[in-house]
């Protein structure tokens, strides 16, 4: 399990608008590794602005993951 945090810069020329520039991100990411080194993980993560612009939709996540060791 992998928690994780990031502040952002969001530009929604053609896409959602969320409200404001700035955007923070904090999810969290469960994940097997086998013994062949390759890994399968899920990740759920909550995007908005945290309240700083004068919209707050926000949006989540959900994401599956597959990583291959390429050694």
């Amino acid at each position: 399990m992998t928690p994780s945090f990031a502040v952002g810069a969001y530009d929604d020329s053609k896409g959602k608008d969320l409200g404001h520039t700035i955007e923070f991100r904090s999810g969290v990411e469960l994940a097997w590794r086998f013994d062949n080194q390759m890994r399968l993980g899920l990740t759920l993560y909550h995007l908005s602005n945290a309240g700083i612009g004068d919209r707050n939709p926000g949006t989540e996540v959900l994401s599956l993951g597959l990583s291959v060791p390429l050694d």
